[in-house]
């Protein structure tokens, strides 16, 4: 197992709770993994650049991962967590130089179900906020949830980036799922781009390596590889309720998952090349903001329509 020159890995996340304390809210406690350990990982499988995203035990605070991009010297990129209703400009501005490129809903660990209307007005005040940057919204939604937002995600005028291949739940085969058609027919638009990572939460689920080779083909242009380190356990293996106590890591084998991505990938240097290598430079190199960047406006009409209508139901 070799990766093409230049790989990247689209999902990463750096934890450490002395440097950087976690949110009153944590949802659980996760044991350390600082930027030297992801280092050490990365250049064992090959790895060149990474994407550090947002983990939910840091709540809005995104200081780890500012800390991590200035220590990486040009070689990583971010999704952080905002909240669209209090971040500046200017702040948004500051992350971009540094380095961030999107930011991350996390409906999935908080189990959140909300309707489609609310999640419609939250994704367009994300989009607002972030449209004239270039960055991307990134998801990590179960796939039932993809089938809910089909129709709204078009509408955001940002890129959307499905985390974890949206999630399919262990009960049922991949292909038989809510959410599976819309999925596959929103990536062969264009219209989102799937992280194939995180399979080792869902490794028993049927169908799941044709479930794999079905997203590549659908279209190759716009789907990237991430090994999710360092595989967080989530509320899942909080032991008695208890999210105090600090959980230890998964065991995972990334090599192997490699491996098997090169399988979807028919083995094919062309597409292997896609999956590791320019697909992620495509979608992580947004320009850098500048004077002489067109900045687009923002959907405010619809946005605030939106937000009307829904404390009208509430």
């Amino acid at each position: 197992m070799q990766l093409p020159p230049g790989a990247w890995d689209s999902h990463v996340h750096v934890i450490d709770e002395d440097s950087f304390p976690f949110s009153a809210n944590a949802p659980y406690r996760p044991g350390k993994a600082t930027l030297e350990d992801l280092q050490t990982f990365e250049s064992a499988l090959g790895v060149s650049k990474v994407v550090l995203v947002a983990v939910s035990v840091y709540g809005t605070d995104n200081s780890s991962i500012m800390s991590a991009l200035a220590q990486l010297g040009g070689k990583g990129r971010a999704v952080v967590a905002i909240d669209p209703s209090k971040i500046t400009e200017s702040e948004i501005l500051e992350m971009h130089r540094a380095g961030v490129r999107g930011i991350r809903l996390n409906l999935k660990t908080f189990g959140r179900t909300c309707d489609k209307e609310i999640l419609e007005v939250e994704l367009l005040l994300c989009a607002d906020r972030i449209r004239k940057f270039g960055w991307c919204i990134q998801l990590y939604i179960g796939l039932e949830q993809v089938a809910l937002l089909h129709d709204v995600l078009p509408n955001l005028g940002v890129q959307v980036v499905i985390d974890h291949m949206g999630s399919p739940t262990v009960e049922e085969r991949v292909q038989e799922q809510v959410g599976y058609a819309e999925m596959i027919d929103l990536l062969q638009r264009g219209l989102i781009w799937v992280k194939l990572s995180g399979v080792y939460r869902f490794s028993n689920v049927p169908g799941l390596d044709q479930y794999g080779k079905t997203l590549i083909r659908t279209n190759p242009d716009r789907v990237v590889w991430a090994s999710d380190w360092p595989h967080t356990g989530g509320t899942a293996f909080n032991i008695s309720g208890d999210d105090n106590r600090v959980q230890q890591f998964r065991k995972v084998d990334d090599a192997g998952f490699v491996v098997k991505c090169f399988d979807w990938c028919g083995q094919e240097p062309q597409v292997i090349r896609k999956l590791f290598v320019e697909n992620p430079e495509t979608l992580w190199n947004s320009p850098t903001v500048g004077d002489g960047l067109l900045l687009q406006k923002p959907n405010t009409t619809r946005s605030a329509r939106l937000v009307l209508q829904n404390e009208a139901r509430l």
